[in-house]
């Protein structure tokens, strides 16, 4: 008989498309529009959930959301918070609450699908800080599964499982932060993406070992009012380690290193009391070094979001961007020797709706797929649905 035994790192799962928060927030208004920030103790308001950034298209000068305050927890300041969003199954949550002098605050990210039908673990990220001034903690994601039989002893470490430290830092009118971790698997190559420890009966213990070592860095500035900038600039390097010591092969080993580098820019051209307009550009620069050959690609993303107050509580808001697009490989064994890429005009809109009632939000978006598939309520179906296409717009 085989005894399998789990250890895994599971948190809140909520059932729904949209994200709902709760929060006790003593900085912002109920519609936190980067000009409409209040003083007043008594002011309480729900904070955005990741599904804002998603639906802006992540522009850089758009409002803050939770998974800011996560990895950037100078921001959190004396709020409070709970939030739980995500796709269908909303497995995502971030929360901050003050005990003594510190605020106390935490993220979970969903997981996904992992090789061979394994459900990747998600990841934990859990800290402290002070204030404005500072904020840091730990990252943690577990998901190790063995087997014991006859045949021997199996253990497999599913991607991304790791542990790593991360931490934020206020300049004044803008912060540095940065983490670093060690985890299971390799992003930049796919099908290894777990690690196997076995143990035969009778043979020696071989491992089929695929590691990163990440570290990142970066440094934001946020927009506050019309007519002002943000700029955010991250990078990162991964060294990826790859050891496969099954017998009786001899041992091979193979090590990519990965520079990442992702400015960015945001404007606000508009902040009224209803309503605010953001344009701005993402772009990512990334070269990877490979046992044999190498790779570069570089991609930008001109955005524009906006937000509007509708009445009732209700808040539209969207984002549209296009990317453009060149990657290139230089002999490398799976390309050939030489290939390249060149994209443009991938584009994507998002169409966003909240609620508010006092310091409960609740939000959802329209995506192609929801728009395509059904229940038929919004297009899909060959046009046979009750609207053929929705839009939000707003005249500046």
């Amino acid at each position: 008989m085989t005894k399998l035994k789990t250890v895994a790192i599971t948190c809140m799962a909520v059932s729904g498309l949209a994200g709902w928060a709760l929060a006790q927030d003593n900085t912002t208004s109920a519609f936190p529009t980067p000009s409409s920030s209040s003083s007043s103790s008594s002011a309480v308001a729900a904070p955005r959930t990741g599904l804002y950034t998603s639906v802006t298209q992540s522009n850089a000068a758009a409002d803050n959301t939770v998974d800011d305050f996560s990895r950037r927890p100078t921001l959190i300041g004396d709020k409070q918070y709970f939030a739980g969003f995500g796709g269908g199954d909303m497995q995502s949550a971030a929360y901050s609450f003050r005990l003594g002098s510190l605020n106390w605050f935490g993220a979970v990210t969903a997981g996904g699908a992992a090789a061979g039908g394994a459900t990747a673990p998600a990841t934990l990220r859990i800290g402290a800080g002070s204030g404005t001034s500072w904020g840091g903690g730990l990252l943690l994601a577990v998901n190790r599964v063995s087997a014991k039989s006859a045949a021997g002893e199996n253990t497999t470490y599913f991607d991304p499982s790791g542990i790593g430290a991360f931490g934020d830092f206020n300049l004044g009118s803008s912060d540095v932060y940065g983490s670093v971790s060690f985890n299971t698997g390799l992003p930049i190559v796919p099908g290894l993406e777990n690690t196997v420890v076995s143990k035969p009966t009778g043979v020696s213990e071989f491992t089929v070992s695929n590691h990163t070592l990440s570290v990142m860095g970066g440094w934001k500035k946020d927009a506050t009012t019309e007519g002002t900038h943000a700029f955010n600039v991250e990078a990162s390097y991964q060294m990826e380690m790859s050891t496969d010591e099954t017998p009786p092969a001899p041992d091979v080993k193979a090590t990519t290193s990965v520079i990442t580098v992702m400015p960015a820019w945001g404007y606000i051209l508009k902040a009224k009391s209803d309503y605010a307009v953001f344009l701005g550009a993402n772009s990512t620069e990334q070269y990877a070094a490979f046992e044999q050959g190498s790779a570069y690609s570089v991609a930008l993303t001109p955005n524009i979001a906006f937000q509007k107050q509708l009445g009732k509580g209700f808040e539209g808001f969207t984002g549209f961007s296009v990317t453009g697009s060149y990657a290139a490989t230089s002999d490398t064994p799976v390309d050939g020797d030489e290939s390249s890429n060149l994209l443009t005009g991938g584009s994507d809109v998002t169409v966003g709706l909240r609620w508010v009632k006092e310091n409960l939000a609740f939000e959802g978006f329209l995506k192609e797929s929801v728009l395509s598939n059904g229940p038929y309520l919004i297009g899909g179906n060959a046009g046979q649905g009750l609207f053929l296409n929705i839009g939000l717009a707003l005249g500046i």
